[in-house]
Order: C-alpha cells, then sequence, then structure tokens
C-alpha cells in the first residue's frame, strides 16, 4: 500500500507479506495466456499480455510515463527508458540507477524527465543514500534529468521541496514553461516537516499545502518553487487525516495534505485526491491551482451495512481522473486494509471500537456538482472466492489507471494490485461495468501486484489490434515482480495520443454529443473555454 510507503521507501503495511530486496532478475518476455483459472497461471477475459520485463534489482516498481514511441518506467532504484514502436516487443533503451522512492515520473518532449522522491537522501545526486527522516541536512523533491539522448540520461538540477515529492503532476502553462505540481504529506517527519521540524522551518506540522514548481523548458537549471498553495479540508471536524482512525498508529502523524493531482488543461480544472477528502479545485490564468476554495468536496466516511454489504467506506483518497470529455471525474481510494475487496476497521471519535467497512473502491462524480454517480468494487474476488476472509496475502485495491478516449463510450483502464489490471465501462456512470481483466494467480509471490495499468496509443503504434495497455507490476513482492508489463484489449477502439502524462490530461477529441446512457452529467464549469492551458506538440 502506497501512503506508509513515504518515510521508508518500502511499504510499512500492517498485512504480513515480507519485501524481498532480490539479485538481478533476468530479462522477460511473455506471450499469450493459458486461460486456466485456478492453476496459478494468468487470466483474462478479451485481455492478453504481450511482454514483461522485471527491473535489474528487484525494486518496487512505480509509474510510468509515455512520449511519442518511449516509455519511462520508475522504480525504487532509478528508471527505464524502452523503446514502444512494436508495443509486443519492447526494447530497453537504459536501465538507469537513481535511488530515490517512489521515483514518480514525468515527461516533457522526450528531453526533461522529472521524478518524484519522497524519501530523506544524504543529497540529490544519484547514489546518495538514505538518511534519517528528519535530518536536518537530508534532501527530497524532484530530480530533473536531460533524456534527449535516451541510453545516455544526464541529472542536469533538483528542486528541494517541503515534505518531498510523493507525486507529481505536470500543467503546460505556454509554449515556454511548465509547471509541476507537488503532491506531499508529513506521514513521516521530513527536513522541513512534521510536528518538530515543519513549525521549526514556518510550516504547519499538518503540512496543509502542495508546491508549485516552475521549470523553463529551455534552462530547466532554472527550475524553482514559485508558490506553496494552502490546502485545507473544509466541513471537515477537524480539519486533518488522522492514521490511527484507519488502522496505522503511530509512528505515522496527522496531516492536511493531498496525495495525487489529476488535471484537464483545456477545462482548466485539477481533481485532488487530498486524503481526507476528494475536491476538484479551479485552475487560474496563472496556471495555479484554487486550492483555497474548492468547486466542491466529497467524502464517504461510513459503510452503513458493513462487510460485503452494499457500501462501502474510503480509507484515502488517492488519485483521480476525468472522462474524455471532462463530465464524469473518477476518484481512488487506497484501503489500508486486507483482502479482496480489502476491508479496514474504521473508527472515530464517536465511534472508538470502530466499524469493519468495505474499502478500496473507484468513485464517480458528477464534475459539475460533485454528486456521487457510483462506487465501483472488483466484482471478481466476491464471484469466485479468491480471497476468504481475513486472508492476509491478498491486497485488491484499487490504485492508478486512466481514460480511453472513444467517441461513443466511457472506457477505464485501472490497477487493483493483487487483483491484475481491467477494464471498466462507466458509459453509464451509475452502472460501470468490468469488461476485460488480467491476473496472474494465486495472491502472494508470483501473482499480480500491479501498481499502474494505462491506455497508450503512441503516434506510430499499429492499429486496428485493440486497446494497448502498459502496466507495472511487483510492489509488495517486488523480488518476483514482472516489472514493465504490455498488455493489449481486442474489440476495442480508441485514439492515437502523441504523449501521456496520465496525471496531465488534455483534449484530444471534439466534445461531440456525450454517451448516450451519460447524457445525465451535466457539464462541467469552464466548459466554454477551451482554449485555455496549452497543448504540446509531439
Amino acid at each position: 500500500m502506497e501512503p506508509p510507503a513515504h518515510p521508508e521507501g518500502e511499504y510499512m503495511i500492517r498485512w504480513s507479506v515480507r519485501l524481498v530486496v532480490a539479485s538481478a532478475l533476468a530479462f522477460g518476455f511473455v506471450a499469450a495466456p493459458a486461460a486456466a483459472f485456478h492453476d496459478g497461471a494468468n487470466h483474462s477475459t478479451t485481455l492478453t499480455q504481450l511482454f514483461n520485463s522485471p527491473n535489474a534489482t528487484g525494486a518496487i516498481n512505480s509509474d510510468l510515463a509515455f512520449w511519442g514511441s518511449r516509455a519511462y518506467a520508475g522504480n525504487y532504484d532509478g528508471f527505464r527508458i524502452f523503446d514502444i514502436s512494436r508495443p509486443d516487443r519492447p526494447e530497453t533503451l537504459v536501465d538507469f540507477e537513481c535511488f530515490g522512492p517512489q521515483n514518480d515520473p514525468v515527461v516533457y518532449r522526450n528531453k526533461l524527465l522529472f521524478l518524484a522522491v519522497d524519501r530523506t537522501l544524504t543529497g540529490p545526486e544519484c547514489g546518495a543514500e538514505a538518511t534519517a527522516h528528519d535530518d536536518p541536512t537530508g534532501w527530497e523533491g524532484v530530480r530533473i534529468f536531460d533524456v534527449s539522448n535516451p541510453r545516455r540520461p544526464r541529472l542536469v538540477d533538483d528542486v528541494f521541496t517541503d515534505c518531498g515529492a510523493h507525486t507529481i503532476t505536470m500543467y503546460p502553462k505556454s509554449a515556454t514553461e511548465i509547471l509541476l505540481y507537488v503532491s506531499s504529506y508529513p506521514l513521516r517527519p521530513g527536513p522541513t516537516c512534521g510536528e518538530v521540524n515543519g513549525p521549526a522551518n514556518g510550516n504547519s506540522p499538518l503540512h496543509e499545502k502542495i508546491s508549485v514548481i516552475s521549470v523553463p523548458v529551455n534552462s530547466p537549471r532554472d527550475a524553482e518553487v514559485i508558490a506553496e498553495p494552502k490546502v485545507s479540508y473544509p466541513g471537515d471536524p477537524d480539519n486533518r487525516f488522522d492514521p490511527a482512525e484507519h488502522g496505522l498508529p503511530g509512528p505515522f502523524g496527522d496531516l492536511t495534505a493531498c496525495h495525487d493531482i489529476g488535471v484537464f488543461v483545456e477545462l482548466r480544472l485539477a481533481a485532488a485526491a487530498c486524503a481526507e477528502q476528494a475536491q476538484l479545485w479551479r485552475i487560474g490564468p496563472d496556471g495555479i491551482p484554487d486550492t483555497e476554495n474548492p468547486i466542491w468536496v466529497y467524502d464517504d466516511e461510513t459503510d452503513t451495512d458493513g462487510v460485503g454489504g452494499g457500501d462501502v467506506a474510503v480509507d484515502f483518497w488517492h488519485s483521480a481522473t476525468f472522462s474524455w470529455d471532462g463530465k464524469v471525474v473518477n476518484f481512488i481510494d487506497e484501503s489500508f486494509g486486507l483482502g479482496c475487496p480489502p476491508v479496514t476497521n474504521i473508527t472515530s471519535p464517536m465511534n472508538p471500537t470502530g466499524t469493519q467497512s468495505d474499502t478500496g473502491a473507484m468513485f464517480f462524480l458528477d464534475t459539475a456538482s460533485g454528486e456521487k454517480r457510483s462506487h465501483f468494487v472488483l466484482p471478481r474476488s466476491g464471484e469466485t472466492a479468491l480471497s476468504p476472509e481475513g486472508d492476509e496475502t491478498a491486497y485488491c485495491s484499487a490504485h492508478l489507471g486512466n481514460v480511453v478516449p472513444s467517441e461513443d463510450r466511457y472506457i477505464l483502464v485501472n490497477a487493483w494490485y493483487m487483483g491484475g489490471a481491467d477494464v471498466i465501462d462507466f458509459t453509464d456512470p451509475a452502472n460501470p461495468v468490468e469488461i476485460a481483466f488480467f491476473d496472474f494467480l494465486p495472491f502472494g509471490p508470483t501473482g499480480s501486484d500491479n501498481w499502474s495499468a494505462y491506455w497508450y496509443e503512441g503516434p506510430r503504434a499499429p492499429g486496428g489490434r485493440g486497446l494497448t495497455i502498459y502496466g507495472t507490476d511487483g510492489v509488495h513482492n517486488p523480488a518476483t515482480g514482472r516489472g514493465f508489463q504490455v498488455m493489449r484489449a481486442d474489440g476495442l477502439s480508441d485514439e492515437r495520443l502523441p504523449y501521456l502524462n496520465p496525471q496531465t490530461q488534455e483534449r484530444v477529441m471534439a466534445l461531440r454529443a456525450s454517451p448516450a446512457k451519460a447524457r445525465g452529467s451535466r457539464a462541467p464549469r469552464r466548459s466554454a473555454t477551451p482554449s485555455a492551458g496549452t497543448r504540446l506538440a509531439p
């Protein structure tokens, strides 16, 4: 699970899955899957794995970014660049060692690569080692690489940010300047954040902000933090996220901060997953989000019917993405519990003994109003009894995915950790349906363990072959992780993209009629200003 990874660079999780540091893993290729369901092999419905390649050190595999025919795959020991001109046979261009959890990537024009680091290190240089979390001389933040020569990346600069950088989101302000929204939080103290170091450095002990970095594209060495917009939880009784209420007592501290931000550039909207709340922000003409005046906030704190019922609760608002036309926003809850689907005992001052709650779901909300249209829980585990209650080897929480531009449908690709990767049709946002999935069994060291799953069709990818889906596998059991993955979902149409940073959404299709069953969704605010923001050239 991701939030507790912030302080350690490894997962401080409640269940008994031990991370193993592995020696070099061989390059791997996996062809079409076997059809067996319970034999320990992979199983799928119209979703086929074409390729996989573990990283060399057995490190935790993190996120992905794409530009043209290149894919950038982060891991806690560095990053890899692949040539994906042939998605079924990617070529490794470089396996670059640079320790820095999470190494969450954002790429710009195959020239600049940004990596988010949220573990206190002895310095920003590659080769720096982990140091005490609250080391006042330590470093954490964003590294900037020149990847113009993909076989020889160069570290050209770094930007220190308070509480480091757990995730980063690119916002293209103009042709000469891009902004990076940095999400971070003090589950553990950092050099300038937390209960002691925060106030000592003029910061809130709860953090209460994001950081915005300006990067001149022709002079990346001049990158700097230009704003620290304030974050709060309007309407929340104590204006903070308390880890103890979700089964994570000390040493983790309270926080008011965000984990991840998804933006829709032309609509100048930001969907912010902020631990305690889902929030929608306007982005100003200067590119700075108005975090202090959310358009709306949403939370779901109570599972009214307990484990296995039709209701769910939220542990930790983790990430967000918009439908291709911006009318629906999908928010993800990352569970702190166990099982498939996960279960968490959630407490509160009014309910100190807690309620066993279904968690780890995704939510479909109306962008204009914040009204919940539905939630979706991975259906396969319950149907096949893959995870008996209390199974400490299974964990199927929603995590990271993106929306496929499709003129007549809403299609979402998503990762579910040990539930693998799937494709969800939410053309009717009130009734989302899983239509394809790929999952290795059994749970544990040899099963699926997907951090992310994204649709991406590069400008030169072969056409007419269904959706191409890229993923990363190997989080809780990285030594046996499959690393960088390529999958294909047959029978589904899509568009091509010149690039994809998954948290940065841009309009790739004219806004024609909405999908027929989604006509009840109202248009988002500012939909009349499609020229806002700058679309990048490939």
